[in-house]
């Protein structure tokens, strides 16, 4: 087993353990001593970004000063944002050589030992998992909704609030209350509309990609957008299924339009959402 470089002899005091940036096939990424030469910084950039091999796959590490990890550091943007760009530079670094199993942020092993007997564990499940990923990537593609638009839309559609709309009275108080209750019934006909909108824009992308995955709709405090987001998933793609997977994302744009729906695609990146659940413990 190739031993982990030493880093500066200044940290020496403070517990080091094995940050794991993601695993991939041992074969294509040679190194000299460990150390994978030619990629990128590391999380901490005192140490450099090494191998550890076991039976023909290799997890991808680098030490870091565990204590660094804190809850106070890890909540702290100024922080974070520079060591978790160098995590994804690492993953992608490796996913140009070989397929991929992406891990999160902040994942790190206390010793040699606990990485080696992990990666023997699930040594077969990993290669397994490597050999369906091979050639993959993931692809977000994220709804975002004009609601006032979409509201007015599915209203439209409906024949009761149609019909309540043509009868409401000239009386100014029993209109407003009766608009109230017609607004109401708006309201659960725009979310009742958009859930089989979702699932029918879900089916229709799913069926051109190896796998999907849904994915938390965040709100516009989160994305700085005004307009609502109404769908969010992960597609696994093969570059050979990409074209024909954006003619069906433009397809679901144009019957968009109606209700204000404009869609996002982003990718290639690393099959985060598609790796199989391999617990540390």
């Amino acid at each position: 087993m190739n031993p982990v470089p030493t880093g500066p002899s200044e940290a020496d005091a403070d517990p080091l353990g094995l940050y794991l940036y993601c695993i991939a096939e041992s074969a294509a990424l040679p190194a000299v001593n460990g150390v994978l030469e030619q990629a990128p910084e590391g999380v901490d950039q005192r140490y450099p970004v090494t191998r550890l091999s076991v039976g023909g796959v290799s997890a991808v590490v680098g030490q870091v000063v565990i204590a660094e990890f804190s809850e106070h550091n890890l909540q702290d943007l100024s922080w974070l944002g520079a060591r978790a760009s160098r995590h994804e530079g690492v993953v992608a670094w490796t996913m140009a050589a070989s397929p991929v199993l992406p891990v999160k942020f902040g994942t790190i092993f206390s010793s040699r030992e606990s990485l080696i007997a992990f990666l023997a564990r699930h040594r077969l499940d990993i290669a397994q998992a490597l050999d369906r990923l091979r050639g993959m990537a993931e692809w977000s593609v994220k709804g975002y909704l004009d609601e006032q638009q979409a509201r007015t839309g599915f209203a439209a559609r409906d024949p009761e609030i149609q019909a309540r709309l043509a009868a409401l009275p000239a009386s100014p108080g029993a209109r407003y209350l009766l608009q109230k209750r017609i607004e109401t019934m708006m309201d659960a006909a725009l979310e009742a509309g958009l859930e089989v909108a979702s699932a029918a824009i879900g089916q229709a992308l799913a069926v051109h990609a190896e796998a999907s995955a849904g994915l938390r709709r965040h709100s516009s405090a989160v994305t700085g957008r005004v307009q609502r987001m109404m769908f969010n998933a992960s597609f696994l793609l093969a570059p050979e299924n990409l074209a024909e997977f954006q003619a069906a994302l433009a397809e679901q744009q144009q019957e968009g339009e109606a209700i204000g729906l404009a869609f996002e695609l982003k990718g290639p990146w690393p099959p985060y959402n598609f790796c199989p659940p391999l617990p540390q413990g």
